[in-house]
């Protein structure tokens, strides 16, 4: 199935099974001039769109889009929204549109609150999660159903969802053969995406051949207490980000049993 943007891919493309869906847009920061973090991972007032193709067929689209910073609730933040749906053949196979909005905490690059809705061949799912610390709470329901609550405490573990999880892969600087695992609540369970810095490479992208650095990725199912539960990885992955201050991702390749799924980036625009 089609997964939420870029930053969906490197947890979903490892956990298509449970991925956390849920609620509507949350409320947008007010305006504020403060300087952008740099934690943050993302750049104030970027958009980016991609298209997803599984096998070399068309399967879908997705796009994010990026704030301006400003005040909520006491913190400086920042508010993300994405946006990914099914195209082509596949959608007439199975309808999916998949709709999210974070809250990130500036100071930490953090989550704050997230609000997602999922639409699959005609029902919904709603789910809002709010973060403190190292926990998470999270209400989710599906359509004719009663609404359920879940807490999850990653204990010393810093709490991530799907965007700020790529937001910290993405602001992740460092030199070949280096690793980063990040722990991100995916539905009603706990996952870890292990990342290794691959290296320094030439692709081609709509922005014209890139330098880029390669990231390969694998994604654990994990346990409360943040070991794996499985010797091997459900899904592997590989992330190409541009060479530049801006670390514009440019390309996910997700391996499934159904065939490689890859986003490519088709436009990118910074305000």
């Amino acid at each position: 199935m089609i997964m939420r943007p870029l930053w969906l891919v490197v947890v979903a493309a490892c956990a298509a099974d449970a991925a956390y869906h849920g609620g509507g847009p949350g409320t947008a920061p007010d305006a504020a001039t403060a300087p952008v973090a740099s934690v943050v991972g993302f750049n104030p007032g970027e958009s980016m769109s991609y298209e997803v193709t599984l096998g070399g067929i068309v399967a879908g689209e997705a796009a994010i889009s990026v704030g301006q910073p400003g005040e909520w609730n006491g913190h400086h933040a920042l508010i993300v929204r994405s946006r990914a749906a099914t195209a082509g053949a596949v959608d007439l196979v199975k309808h999916v549109v998949d709709d999210a909005t974070t809250i990130l905490d500036m100071d930490s690059g953090r989550p704050l609150q997230l609000d997602t809705l999922v639409e699959m061949d005609g029902k919904t799912t709603t789910a809002s999660a709010t973060f403190t610390a190292s926990k998470a709470d999270i209400t989710y329901s599906k359509e004719g159903e009663a609404s359920r609550t879940q807490h999850v405490d990653f204990g010393s573990e810093a709490v991530h969802d799907t965007h700020s999880a790529m937001a910290q892969i993405r602001g992740w600087h460092a030199t070949a053969g280096a690793t980063k695992s990040v722990f991100i609540v995916g539905g009603k369970r706990l996952w870890r995406v292990d990342m290794t810095y691959v290296g320094e490479e030439t692709i081609g992208s709509v922005l014209g051949n890139r330098k880029a650095v390669h990231l390969d990725g694998a994604g654990f199912r994990a346990r409360a207490n943040r070991t794996n539960e499985t010797k091997t990885p459900l899904r592997t992955f590989s992330v190409w980000l541009s060479d530049d201050a801006d670390r514009v991702p440019l390309k996910v390749v997700a391996h499934t049993e159904l065939g490689d799924v890859t986003m490519t980036l088709t436009s990118y625009e910074r305000k």
